[in-house]
């Protein structure tokens, strides 16, 4: 038995699977909530009433949102719109942080070279 909940491990997981099943059955018009092209697991458990931990230890549940991900994937994202929408951003943050860094190098007051006044 689950701890406080008077049901057994099994019927919660059965209950985890139902919840998931109506979500999906709700929303089989709306394409699924992403984060950048991944799904957003915690959304989705969220409005199920469950911990997102539950797709990691549910099999079933993680091979019904496994395969809702496809059909989602096809029926709204192809490859090439996904790689339109959301690219590589990783390197303009990084140059965007490099930039952010450099500004706070050059308001460093210089340091005076051998022989110079540091009055100059």
């Amino acid at each position: 038995m689950a701890r406080g909940t008077g049901k057994s491990g099994v019927e919660i997981a059965q209950e985890h699977v139902d919840a998931l099943i109506e979500y999906l059955e709700r929303h089989k018009d709306e394409p699924l909530p992403r984060y950048g092209v991944d799904l957003n697991k915690s959304i989705i458990a969220k409005e199920c009433g469950f911990d997102r931990q539950v797709f990691r230890t549910n099999p079933r549940c993680a091979e019904i949102l496994r395969d809702a991900d496809d059909r989602d994937r096809k029926a709204n994202l192809s490859r090439l719109e996904q790689a339109k929408l959301f690219g590589n951003r990783r390197p303009r943050r990084m140059l965007a942080r490099w930039r952010s860094k450099k500004k706070t190098f050059n308001c460093w007051p210089r340091m005076p070279r051998f022989g110079e006044s540091s009055t100059a």
